[in-house]
């Protein structure tokens, strides 16, 4: 009877172990998704933000600049370059 208990808690506590393990993989998995969707939108406003200024004639903000600011300040650039943009074609 001893045995058979002691059996139950050693897999009772495996099972806690492999349940631990499971979630920390998914959540680092989860992490790097996380980041990869991040980064993409980040470069795309960069690279937004590196057009928008050529085509207005300005100088164009290297990448050290712009990896510098947070995502906030990168959208607000945007949409600071788009309404230039849009009021020099009206």
């Amino acid at each position: 009877m001893v045995d058979a208990r002691e059996k139950a808690s050693l897999d009772i506590q495996s099972n806690l172990i492999d349940a631990r393990q499971k979630g920390r993989e998914e959540g680092r998995q989860e992490g790097i998704e996380i980041g990869e969707q991040r980064g993409d939108q980040r470069g795309k406003l960069k690279a937004s933000i590196q057009i928008y200024e050529g085509l207005l004639g300005d100088s164009v903000t290297s990448e050290s600049i712009l990896n510098s600011r947070s995502t906030e300040e990168l959208e607000s650039m945007v949409a600071n370059l788009q309404k230039r943009l849009r009021d020099r074609t009206s």
